[in-house]
């Protein structure tokens, strides 16, 4: 055959071929400077967000309280088990528990974030965790939320290790790899209470994926790896479920209201999520049916344990908030969309093997970065609270005869942190620890014929005497056709609504009593709006 014509018809092959070294070499780019984005998100984050707000502060004191068994004996007021507290007991014995120390400590977990997500997608020959740095990476519930001083960062770290080393074991089932799923597994339990529901799904999926390939050997071997991460969580098991004051956290909850808060966490890539996800799994199952039917099992069982991850994470993490029964907030959710946004980048790994699929997966990928870090700029640069603004403030001016009041007694943790003057302070009601959340002592409160009493006591002597009573976070005169709730549980509202009732009643007492009352200081801009207090101080007595 002539040289020529051998050589033309191997040209359309080298194009191709070229074409597809090109894409790769695109993916790959548009992967690495998506990472960089993230990373400098994360870092403009840990310059910016300032003081501890009020969870985070609760967390460091309570790792710092002076004995290991006083930690032991008060861990399950602060949501996260045992180890989490000990840890940062660590960190802050080598790094010491200055604002700045700790925001770092956030940092270096978000970036950890972003080392085991490129560890899963390589672990596939996927060119990076495009799919997983969209959804999650560039989410404002991850970048604030998840590396604040509390669990749930750390907590999704080790969770999304556990699902991308359970894909490995599927696929390779040694005892090795078996024993590293577990290992991971266990550690997201031992920081995350939020991870049972998450690591249970991934378990059911990987049994389900070997049951219906006949393989009950491995079956068997994920049960007792399930059983030791189940065993792990027992030691903490009693703390919890005895925990009778949580009763006061705990309020109706819907699929709709559920449903409403989750959306919110998933801001600014909601549509993303919306749009995005939703294709990738149905591109899933349409691979997988034709998988099925031409008998590919190395690729089907990998797709079938992802989609079987997505959608019982969903469906186990809706049970796990139905059973707790708490009014969620965005963080809540930072496990569900680690899970589930970990699983979808590996999905759409290994179908962007088909060079349609890669480029649709690319040209969303772009979209989302040209767009999502401009969204998240106000969020990476929004300090966490005003607390130790007024802290400071109130040294200033504050006269040692005044009297300052934390409405509500919840801001008392950070309070406790950043006041160091000698004006004496109480919180509505009065509680007799101010380092943790004790949500067993404000039950107690809510049980009281007037929780009150000693506040308005106090107050009266200090305005009486021609002294000033400061105000932190504020309060609202009753509506005086509200009826008064009594000691809890109240027939109708349960043990809900006492912390706004005892606002407005100290709203109402003030207004009845106080001669002038002014505001010291406004909420400020650029302040996250869960602990962004307001000022004000109160003068003169009036009958």
């Amino acid at each position: 055959m002539p040289t020529g014509a051998h050589s033309s018809q191997q040209t359309p092959t080298a194009l191709g071929s070229a074409k597809i070294d090109i894409l790769k070499a695109v993916e790959l780019l548009v992967a690495i400077l998506l990472s960089a984005v993230v990373i400098v998100l994360l870092f403009i984050r840990a310059t910016h967000a300032g003081a501890l707000w009020r969870d985070e502060a609760a967390t460091l004191q309570l790792a710092q309280l002076p004995r290991l068994g006083d930690v032991a004996a008060n861990f399950q007021h602060e949501a996260f088990p045992l180890p989490f507290p000990l840890l940062i007991r660590t960190y802050v014995a080598l790094f010491g528990a200055s604002d700045a120390g700790l925001r770092w400590f956030g940092f270096v977990i978000g970036v950890a974030m972003v080392a085991v997500a490129w560890l899963n997608s390589r672990a596939i020959n996927d060119r990076g965790p495009v799919l997983f740095l969209t959804l999650f990476g560039l989410n404002a519930t991850f970048l604030v939320w998840g590396t604040s001083v509390r669990g749930y960062g750390l907590g999704c770290v080790l969770l999304l290790l556990t699902l991308g080393l359970a894909v490995k074991a599927l696929s390779q089932p040694t005892i090795t790899n078996a024993v590293a799923a577990t290992l991971a597994a266990i550690g997201s339990l031992q920081i995350m209470v939020n991870a049972i529901p998450l690591i249970a799904a991934i378990a059911i999926s990987a049994i389900l994926v070997f049951i219906s390939q006949r393989r009950f050997r491995p079956a068997i071997i994920v049960c007792i790896c399930a059983a030791l991460c189940a065993l792990s969580f027992l030691p903490y098991l009693k703390s919890y479920l005895g925990a009778d004051w949580n009763i006061v956290l705990k309020y109706p909850t819907a699929f709709v209201s559920l449903w409403e808060k989750f959306q919110l966490a998933e801001y600014p890539a909601w549509i993303f999520w919306c749009t995005g996800a939703p294709l990738v799994f149905i591109a899933t199952i349409s691979r997988l049916w034709i998988l099925c039917r031409e008998k590919s099992s190395a690729e089907a069982q990998r797709l079938l344990f992802l989609i079987a991850v997505g959608a019982l994470s969903i469906f186990a993490y809706y049970a796990f908030l139905k059973f707790l029964s708490y009014a969620t907030r965005p963080w809540y959710y930072l496990p569900l969309l680690c899970a589930v946004a970990g699983a979808i980048d590996l999905m759409g790994g290994i179908l962007s093997r088909a060079q349609s699929l890669r480029i649709a997966r690319l040209l969303v990928v772009i979209g989302a970065l040209l767009l999502l870090p401009f969204t998240l700029w106000k969020s990476a640069r929004e300090r966490l609270t005003d607390i130790d603004i007024v802290a400071h403030k109130l040294e200033q001016e504050c006269a040692p005869n005044d009297l300052i009041v934390l409405n509500p007694w919840s801001f008392a943790p950070s309070f406790y942190r950043y006041y160091h003057g000698s004006t004496p302070w109480i919180t509505v009601p009065t509680m007799s620890e101010h380092r943790i959340h004790r949500y067993d002592l404000m039950k107690s409160k809510t049980m009281e014929t007037d929780p009150l009493g000693d506040v308005r006591s106090a107050i009266q002597q200090t305005l009486q005497s021609q002294h000033r009573v400061w105000i932190v976070g504020g309060a609202q005169p009753r509506d005086p056709n509200m009826p008064r709730l009594g000691p809890a549980p109240n027939p109708y509202f349960g043990w809900a609504g006492y912390v706004a009732f005892w606002s407005m009643e100290l709203g109402s007492f003030l207004n009845q009593h106080a001669a002038s009352g002014e505001v010291a200081l406004e909420p400020m801009p650029d302040v996250n709006s869960e602990e962004n207090v307001p000022l004000l101080v109160a003068s003169g007595w009036r009958d």
